[in-house]
């Protein structure tokens, strides 16, 4: 076989270079530019061009439903931002309203309870003072009846005076005089007893020369009611915490 015969070859020729172009390597020097891109052509994109006499002119049906559909759709559109509107005016005007009606309601309400208030105060007042009365009068006729109680009284008076004083005065109503007399003889006191019928039974008062000590039955009733008033004082000032109470801006109130 000879040489000039053409038989395919791996080998690449000189004359066959020109179509390829020299790679290099990449520059990594980080002062060197980039070569910016080749710009891409861009191929326009050709309008298909229909004509005139090819398009359909829209009849009136179609602008009457064109129109329609427009004007519903604005239509909604402004129903619901001036319904959100009005409604928020008026929720704003109602709430005023409400206010002024609670107030007025608040003021009228504390009117008609200020009395029931004070009428509350004043029946507790005559219920203490018909209490104090009715004491009175059965403490009156249960001593009338029996006044033997007179010893435990006197040897409570008694207690309170000083040691070793002298010239002990005990002034009783005239019905506990035999019942004190026998007390001081046997208990061998000297102690002068005197009548005095302002006083009621079962009570006394005891004298010395520096002391005096009242141990009466209308002393009695009168620190007793004292401090049965002492009692409905605190309780105006720091009343007790209601039975029931009822909230009325819970759901379930009635």
């Amino acid at each position: 076989m000879s040489n000039n015969d053409e038989t395919p070859s791996d080998l690449i020729r000189a004359r066959d270079v020109g179509g390829f172009d020299v790679w290099s390597l990449p520059s990594f020097d980080p002062h060197k530019p980039e070569p910016e891109p080749e710009p891409v052509e861009e191929v326009p994109v050709e309008m298909e061009e229909v004509p005139l006499d090819e398009v359909q002119p829209l009849t009136l049906e179609e602008l009457e439903s064109i129109r329609q559909e427009a004007y519903n759709e604005g239509f909604a559109t402004g129903e619901k931002e001036g319904f959100h509107s009005t409604t928020l005016k008026v929720r704003q005007e109602a709430d005023a309203a409400l206010s002024v009606k609670l107030a007025s309601l608040e003021r009228l309400m504390g009117s008609l309870f200020a009395p029931i208030a004070e009428q509350d105060s004043q029946l507790e007042k005559a219920m203490v003072g018909l209490v104090e009365h009715i004491t009175r009068q059965v403490i009156q006729r249960e001593l009338a009846l029996d006044s033997s109680q007179i010893e435990s009284v006197m040897r409570e008076a008694l207690k309170l005076l000083p040691l070793g004083v002298g010239n002990v005065r005990l002034y009783i109503n005239p019905q506990d005089f035999e019942q004190v007399k026998a007390l001081r003889e046997r208990h061998e006191e000297t102690w002068r007893i005197v009548e005095d019928a302002a006083l009621q039974p079962g009570g006394c008062r005891v004298e010395t020369e520096h002391s005096r000590i009242d141990a009466t039955v209308e002393t009695r009733i009168t620190q007793i009611m004292a401090k049965l008033f002492d009692q409905l004082h605190e309780q105006a000032l720091h009343p007790a915490a209601p039975d029931l109470s009822t909230d009325l801006d819970a759901p379930d109130a009635p």
